[in-house]
């Protein structure tokens, strides 16, 4: 029979210790039995168990209270009373769009709106009134949503008992209650804001509150008594003369666009003799003001802190320059003579396709003569994390800061998550409220205490158990490891055989024990002497910058944090066989889940000890998975097992003979079918961490033999479904611990690291992607088919929608890890890269198909699929969206994408049809598409560009003439249109254009001849015009025919050496359509005065023709090779010199 041990005599739990505790469940805690974590059971014994002094040592005796949730690292408790019942059946009425907030006043006081409805209530017990008080008000009517930052509680009286209300609706009427028992009694007034929305009310006793407007406007309200009534005086703060501009500038002024700035938190400080501190944080401006009474007013000094956040982020992340880095300011809190300031960064100049969001903590005073603000005195990193996307910027800078002084704990808060830090130790306990209705509606600190409202269970407090800054100071550490002081963590050689996705089997036993007795040091509080043993097991000959692979400190540290991780249970007793003789344990458990919590316990602890004896900053690389992996990421790839084993321990219990048959099969393979005596497959399993991958490989082996024996849909579906969330449940752990503990397990330097690939995204037949992916495509092919019910094929699609992000992810791990690579590394990223875009479309498309548009959205937004994304709106026909995604995906390319999508689709239409804000991204687009580019510019009027695109495609036009010459004429109309564009390109276009005109007037039996289409001819150049003019081919040619083609050798070059010859040419064809062989007539002259050759030189000498120029001598005609049969008839030789002197007669005249 089980008892359990007392826990009384013992201090810190440590992962060497015999005492436990109730342990938590991934980051949940759960009871022995169903149902018993909301109260006190017999076995749990953290009763005992000492706390924080700052989440104890100021309440109240009267404050009763009950446990809700216990962990190592915390316990999440109820505070004071219950809740109201006006307020609890107010709660559970409210329908899902009513907004409900909460403000907890440190007075004891606090306040609920619910829609118009204000409820008040005593929240803190006294010895004067033990009951709990609680009024029901009305605020003042408005459109907008009411919300508890915009009611002030004032209590009355030096014990409070009594309490004052001012609320503010958002569009600014102020009602204010002197006394919350009398709620008819109040006096309202309206505020000019000229259309602001209120932003937050604060008590700014002595003087009366401060109202806030979302433009950044401050206004004091002050009750005035004096007259029959009394009524609210409304005084808008300016800052003194000197500083107007700056705070114009900074703040208040145009230059900043109320669209584009935020205002985060307006603090009330310390009174003191010249008035009150006012502290007002908007985007990266901290303002402090100094207020006496109403007009008497000043700005202490205005802080531009972007630049120095920047350089703390830059300092912690290892970034050598702050280009890409984004700040934001989120929130703001006082801890006595400081602030302490809740800032995220992101780097979005990483180059990956979803950088990381980081947090940390800034202190600045409150004290400082310098008009620009002091500086910053204090940052800390905090241990959390999140993916950045800017579709969910909203939601990541939803984060809030509660500091609890004067105690050195502070709290992150979100609606869904609690990060307690406790002094300087930033690794923080995480309390999720995931549960539907159980949200965090408001926060607030009474007597030293941080406080919560949870839908569910009211006010609650998190007590956080005694934690240090280091684990070295911890006595319990110190206590227990005398266990090992002759032993040895790692198991015989015998017993241990590393997996190939280890480290290798040779690792040098004396270093590595030698590094183990190194920790034990340490855990006894000997830091001295574990640098000592650190220092003579692995002197410094090298310097820290030389990279090395497989180094003996790198060997040593695998090996030893892989035999913490795959720890036997030395304390039970079935092990007693199997254990060597020389080993201790780092758990004392029984339970399977608590020993790998205990493993985990013991694996942080020696992640510590690393660090804070210098090899953390001496490791580099060890070969694992035949490439070299930096041996911090090994390492933290150990702590990601140990998450993933326990996500699915506790998954055991709801799929028992499925991962039973499945760790059955993992043990057939390792060769340990064979059992010791008293143990479970079970136990076998769990104790060997590092093969975890193992099981899943095993599992999907399982499922593909079930699915083999022909079940019935309704089986197969439910067998999917199954593995589907045993192995999310798996690798998602895993993923959240990678991500959540990126700071805790950052290494010195990754510019070594080729490329990383992280376990749960291993490549190969038998990897994890490979895996995941095949599992993606059987709930395509035979999960979906069968599913029937709606809500079974919700859970399909959400299962794929998982899976699918499980692989992209470790995809862009990948990718980001060899993305600034050289050389062949380069041919390796651009190679992974293509297998990427491959399986991102084709693990997204299911969804597409199957009318899941939200969630293949959600996928395609994250991971940068823009062909999705651009089909999705088309295919729903959402316009809105798609312009969201050219502004969200400005910098990726999409709108390029998508206008290369409705070109390559024909819709140009809506290509050309684009918003205002898109006219840039679609010039530049249309640059390398001349063909449409002059109609976008005929809409933005940019006349001239169109004019000289038209110009150039229309000289580049060959295949049509028609083309050509409507091009020319609406390049024409374009410089027209322009009126600044040059005599010359028009002159230009009209020569153009009379060059087409020639060949419009081309014989219609010529054209007909040469077998050319009279609508759309070819484009033809002036010398091929000029030699069909006077072509035989042209039988009817007569003198206009050769007077065109002489009109046509204005435009060729005369420098051109055939130039000379083409106008011989016209000649003497001209010549050649007579019979020149004798001469008849009394006046023979007169007779061939009427050939072509004579009308010709007639026709251009009447229009101006200079003949000088075009009509060449007599003894050049003759000597033309052409005419050789004529040079030597003496009669053509008369004829021609006859009308030669004719001519030059009358040009003499």
């Amino acid at each position: 029979m089980y008892t359990p041990r007392s826990g009384g005599s013992k201090g810190n739990y440590t992962p060497f210790s015999g005492g436990r505790t109730t342990r938590s469940t991934s980051r949940r805690s759960i009871g022995v039995f169903p149902g018993a974590s909301k109260t006190r059971s017999p076995f749990n014994l953290s009763t005992t168990r000492p706390r924080s002094p700052a989440s104890v040592g100021n309440r109240s005796l009267l404050q009763t209270s009950h446990v809700i949730e216990e962990t190592a690292q915390y316990s999440l408790e109820s505070f004071g009373p219950s809740l109201p019942v006006l307020i609890s059946e107010a709660l559970t009425l409210a329908d899902r769009n009513t907004t409900v907030s909460v403000r907890i006043d440190e007075s004891g006081w606090a306040c609920v709106v619910c829609g118009r409805r204000l409820f008040v209530w005593r929240y803190k017990q006294t010895h004067v009134s033990k009951s709990t008080y609680c009024k029901e008000l009305s605020l003042p009517p408005s459109e907008l949503s009411h919300k508890a930052e915009l009611v002030c509680l004032m209590p009355g009286g030096s014990d409070g008992q009594s309490v004052s209300i001012m609320a503010a609706s958002p569009e600014g009427i102020i009602r204010h209650w002197p006394s919350v028992a009398s709620e008819g009694a109040y006096v309202e007034v309206g505020t000019e804001l000229d259309g602001q929305e209120c932003f937050s009310l604060t008590q700014f006793e002595p003087y009366g509150c401060i109202l806030a407007t979302t433009t950044h406007q401050l206004v004091l309200l002050t009750m005035d008594s004096s007259g029959m009534q009394n009524t609210i005086e409304c005084h808008t703060l300016k800052p003194a003369q000197g500083m107007i501009a700056r705070v114009s500038s900074l703040i208040f002024g145009s230059q900043r666009p109320h669209s584009l700035s935020a205002l985060r938190r307006v603090l009330a400080g310390s009174d003191t003799d010249e008035g009150r501190a006012l502290y007002v944080l908007q985007d990266d401006v901290l303002q402090k003001w100094t207020i006496a009474d109403a007009g008497n007013e000043k700005v202490d000094f205005v802080s531009h802190m972007d630049r120095m956040v920047k350089i703390q982020f830059a300092k912690a992340l290892n970034l050598s320059n702050l280009e890409g880095l984004r700040v934001w300011l989120l929130d703001m809190q006082l801890a006595g003579k400081s602030l302490e300031i809740l800032a995220t960064a992101v780097n979005t100049s990483s180059g990956s396709k979803a950088p990381v969001m980081y947090f940390g903590i800034a202190t600045i005073p409150t004290e400082s003569d310098n008009p620009e603000g002091p500086g910053l005195t204090g940052f800390r990193m905090i241990s959390l994390t999140y993916r950045y996307q800017i579709a969910e910027e909203e939601h990541l800078l939803s984060h809030n800061l509660l500091v609890s002084y004067p105690s050195s704990t502070c709290h992150v808060y979100s609606e869904n998550l609690v990060l307690s830090l406790t002094g300087s130790n930033l690794s923080p306990s995480r309390i999720e409220f995931n549960q539907a209705g159980s949200g965090i509606l408001g926060a607030g600190v009474c007597d030293g205490n941080a406080i919560f409202f949870s839908k569910a269970h009211g006010l609650v407090t998190i007590a956080t158990h005694q934690a240090e800054t280091s684990f070295l100071h911890d006595e319990s550490v110190a206590d227990q490891s005398s266990r090992f002081e002759q032993s040895s963590v790692l198991p015989s050689p015998i017993k241990t055989e590393l997996p190939s996705s280890s480290v290798p089997a040779t690792v040098g036993d004396e270093k590595t024990q030698g590094l183990k007795a190194a920790f034990l040091q340490a855990c006894r509080q000997n830091l001295s002497q574990a640098e000592s043993l650190v220092e003579e097991l692995f002197p410094t000959e090298l310097p820290s910058s030389v990279y090395q692979v497989d180094s003996a400190l790198d060997t040593a540290v695998a090996s030893l944090s892989q035999a913490l991780i795959d720890d036997y249970p030395a304390s039970d007793p079935r092990w007693a066989e199997s254990v060597p003789h020389d080993s201790a344990s780092s758990t004392s458990s029984l339970i399977l889940l608590h020993q790998l919590e205990d493993k985990m316990k013991a694996h942080d602890h020696f992640v510590s000890f690393l660090k804070n004896v210098g090899i953390w900053e001496r490791l580099h690389a060890i070969s694992v998975r035949d490439r070299p992996l930096a041996t911090h990421l090994l390492v933290c790839e150990h702590a990601e097992k140990l998450a993933a084993a326990m996500a699915l321990r506790n998954k055991h219990t709801e799929h028992p003979n499925l991962i039973d048959s499945s760790i059955r099969g993992v043990l057939k393979k390792r060769g340990r079918e064979r059992i010791p005596t008293g143990l479970t497959p079970q136990d076998v399993f769990y104790r060997e961490v590092s093969g975890i991958q193992e099981m899943l490989e095993s599992l999907i082996e399982q499922e593909q033999n079930s699915l083999t024996a022909e079940l019935s849909p309704p089986d197969t579906v439910r067998m999917i479904k199954n593995v589907n969330t045993i192995i999310q449940s798996t690798l998602e752990e895993a993923w959240h611990l990678r991500l959540s503990k990126a700071l805790v397990y950052q290494g010195r330097d990754s510019q070594h690291q080729k490329e990383f690939i992280p376990w749960t995204a291993s490549t190969g037949p038998k990897g994890m992607r490979r895996l995941v992916t095949q599992q993606h495509m059987l709930t395509v092919g035979q999960g979906l088919p069968n599913a029937e019910d709606v809500q079974t094929r919700g859970i399909l699609f959400q299962q794929l929608m998982e899976m699918t992000d499980l692989v992209l992810d470790g995809y862009v791990t990948q990718l980001q890890s060899i993305r600034e690579s050289e050389g062949q590394e380069c041919n390796r990223y651009m190679e992974v890269e293509q297998r990427y875009h491959q399986d991102r479309s084709v693990l997204i498309m299911p969804l597409v198909d199957n009318g899941q548009h939200e969630r293949a959205a959600s996928l395609a937004e994250k991971y940068c699929d823009f062909g999705i994304l651009v089909r999705l709106c088309e295919q729903t026909g959402n316009e809105e969206r798609l312009q969201r995604y050219m502004k969200q995906f400005h910098n990726q390319g999409f709108s390029d994408f998508v206008f290369k999508y409705y070109m390559d689709e024909g819709k140009r239409g809506k290509l050309l049809s684009q918003p205002f804000t898109q006219h840039a991204e679609l010039s530049e687009f249309l640059q390398s598409h001349d063909h449409l580019s002059w109609l976008h510019d005929i809409q933005t009027k940019d006349f001239i560009k169109a004019h000289r695109t038209l110009k150039k495609l229309a000289l580049k036009e060959t295949l049509s003439v028609s083309k050509k010459k409507t091009l020319l004429s609406l390049s024409k109309l374009s410089a027209l249109a322009c009126g600044v564009a040059r005599e010359s390109d028009v002159d230009g276009l009209n020569a153009e254009l009379e060059i087409i005109l020639n060949q419009e007037l081309l014989p219609k039996e010529l054209i007909e001849k040469l077998t050319l289409d009279a609508e759309d001819q070819p484009v033809m150049a002036p010398w091929q015009l000029v030699e069909l003019y006077i072509s035989d081919s042209n039988v009817n040619a007569n003198e206009y025919d050769f007077k065109k083609a002489l009109d046509l050798l204005q435009y060729l070059p005369q420098d051109d050496p055939s130039y000379r010859s083409l106008v011989m040419k016209i000649w003497c064809r001209a010549i050649l359509r007579d019979d020149w062989s004798e001469v008849q007539g009394v006046d023979p002259l007169d007779r061939y005065q009427d050939s072509i050759f004579f009308r010709t030189v007639e026709k251009a000498y009447n229009e101006g023709l200079n003949l000088q120029l075009y009509l060449p001598g007599v003894e050049e005609l003759l000597s033309c090779g052409e005419l050789q049969e004529l040079s030597d008839n003496a009669s053509f030789q008369y004829l021609l010199r006859a009308g030669y002197e004719q001519l030059e007669r009358l040009s003499a005249e």
